[in-house]
């Protein structure tokens, strides 16, 4: 089940990022939504090509930008500095004081939970689940595109774009290191330091609840001003307090959730606010001015 959601995400991305195709030809200029510029793609290509050609070069040239912004988070830890090495210690410490606590933390959720506390709880779980960020991204991204001629509407395209993009790694991310540590859930009461690793998918460390959400909050955070910052973390917190309130995972595994979640969604925004800071290949999406669809024009620099 976990393997066929992250192909259910990849695909998406894949559907969302690729170039549109006119029945006459490719469109002679582009709007770039990194910048909102025109920009001249060269001569109308009135080469026709298969439908099969069409689609396998569109997805390669979606995995690009994918495999472009994955280069980018794994050489992250390379271009730590003093105080960020400072913050993510901190944040690891944190981590592990809380796994001493853990315990203590359940107990007193479970004690103080009431019929209204466990439907809110409910309901913020539902709004957390992959499917329903996956179709709110989506649907942002369909909104921002109808209005995509206007700055509000470019602005937003362009954030659930990266917000999307942020799920799609961080999913990929969760579920791997769910897979090695192998927490067990609190629901299955063999205590907080229960680990087998590579056993399953479906265990506690880290809260995919709380990764994916503070992915979405970060990215809208850095996109916007007040009050959406406050509206969108506060949002969040709740999200991944419902995972503990609803003793599906432990205060530590929200905690190391939400931190990796929170790092994926500001580097990839930040990532696409400065999209020449790898060198080489660049791959910017753009939206075609005289018709509907998504697409990338890669740049190169030499």
């Amino acid at each position: 089940m976990r393997f066929f959601k992250i192909r259910l995400v990849a695909a998406t991305v894949s559907w969302l990022y690729a170039s549109h195709v006119h029945a006459d030809g490719l469109e002679n200029d582009c709007w770039c939504i990194e910048c909102g510029c025109v920009r001249s793609l060269g001569p109308t290509s009135t080469q026709t090509t298969t439908g099969l050609d069409r689609v396998v070069n569109e997805l390669g040239t979606a995995g690009q930008e994918v495999v472009s912004d994955a280069k980018y988070l794994l050489t992250s830890p390379l271009r730590i500095d003093r105080k960020s090495a400072l913050i993510v210690g901190g944040v690891a410490a944190t981590i592990g004081g809380l796994m001493a606590g853990d315990r203590s933390i359940q107990r007193a959720f479970q004690e103080s939970r009431t019929t209204a506390t466990n439907d809110l709880a409910r309901t913020l779980e539902t709004i957390g689940f992959a499917r329903t960020v996956l179709g709110a991204n989506v649907a942002l991204i369909g909104a921002g595109w109808l209005f995509r001629e206007h700055e509000a509407g470019n602005r937003l395209m362009r954030t659930a774009l990266v917000s999307l993009e942020s799920q799609l790694f961080v999913e990929g991310i969760v579920g791997v290191t769910k897979f090695g540590v192998g927490r067990a859930r609190p629901t299955a009461e063999e205590g907080v330091h229960s680990f087998s690793p590579f056993d399953s998918f479906d265990t506690s460390f880290p809260s995919s609840h709380a990764a994916r959400s503070f992915a979405v909050a970060a990215v809208f955070a850095e996109s916007y001003p007040q009050p959406v910052p406050f509206l969108a973390y506060t949002t969040a917190t709740l999200i991944a307090l419902s995972r503990i309130q609803l003793n599906e995972h432990f205060a530590s595994d929200v905690l190391a959730g939400a931190a990796l979640g929170f790092f994926v969604g500001k580097a990839l925004s930040w990532r696409h606010k400065n999209p020449d800071f790898l060198h080489g290949m660049n791959i910017v999406p753009f939206v075609p001015t005289a018709s509907s669809g998504l697409g990338l024009t890669v740049q190169g620099r030499f």
